[in-house]
């Protein structure tokens, strides 16, 4: 039989995975995956570059293998962007994760995302811009942003599994943000890139988790007491 401290051993580790549970991967609640068939206007609005490039050649929710993504392409050289725009603002704490899919690619090409607001960054996911630039791989990537006091916290999982984390600093503590996520050719490029599953979450306060644990260790503590 384990000992009492053992067990309670055991019991702590279960606890705190379970308070750790849905902030690893950064996913949360579920902001629109598309299966409405549409563009929802009280969650997203559809925006040009800050640059003024004219949009992609094609833009919008399709079904894709008998799925419904938010759906980029461009099919003739130039210089083209497009992005997905949350009507939320971002502030310390929050979490944002989604899939980008790259079907097919040539040229200057890329997933790009920038943060406006309180400061702006323009932030290069994935592709190839005279270079390759973060990853440059066919297939799905999962990217999530997290919020901190100081920094943008980014991750990037390729394709083929390589994880790729980068932090930004932020001028202004606690600072108020937007977001705008889409695709991009330059003056030789086509692409095709997809976006889907778009979740929102928020980091655990510490003194959440170790209320958690701790209630969850005395709960288990007890029990187990009665038993021995």
């Amino acid at each position: 039989n384990m000992s009492l401290m053992g067990k309670l051993a055991s019991v702590v580790a279960g606890a705190g995975l379970l308070a750790s549970v849905g902030n690893v991967n950064g996913q949360g609640v579920l902001y629109d995956d598309f299966n409405s068939g549409n563009i929802n206007p009280a969650l997203w609005d559809v925006v040009r570059d800050t640059e003024g490039q004219q949009f992609t050649d094609e833009y919008g929710v399709l079904n894709e293998n008998a799925n419904n993504v938010f759906h980029t392409q461009q099919n003739t050289v130039g210089d083209r962007r497009t992005y997905l725009l949350p009507s939320r603002i971002f502030t310390t704490g929050d979490v944002i994760s989604y899939d980008q899919t790259t079907q097919s690619h040539a040229g200057n090409y890329g997933g790009m995302v920038l943060l406006t607001g309180d400061q702006y960054i323009r932030i290069g996911i994935n592709g190839f811009n005279n270079g390759v630039q973060g990853f440059d791989e066919i297939g799905t990537a999962y990217i999530s942003f997290t919020f901190n006091p100081n920094s943008l916290d980014i991750i990037r999982q390729t394709p083929s599994g390589t994880v790729l984390r980068d932090s930004l600093a932020l001028n202004n503590p606690n600072g108020n943000y937007s977001l705008q996520i889409g695709s991009f050719t330059g003056h030789n490029g086509i692409s095709h890139m997809d976006f889907d599953n778009f979740y929102v979450g928020q980091i655990p306060e510490p003194t959440t988790s170790l209320l958690v644990l701790g209630g969850l260790s005395a709960m288990a503590l007890n029990r187990m007491r009665k038993k021995d």
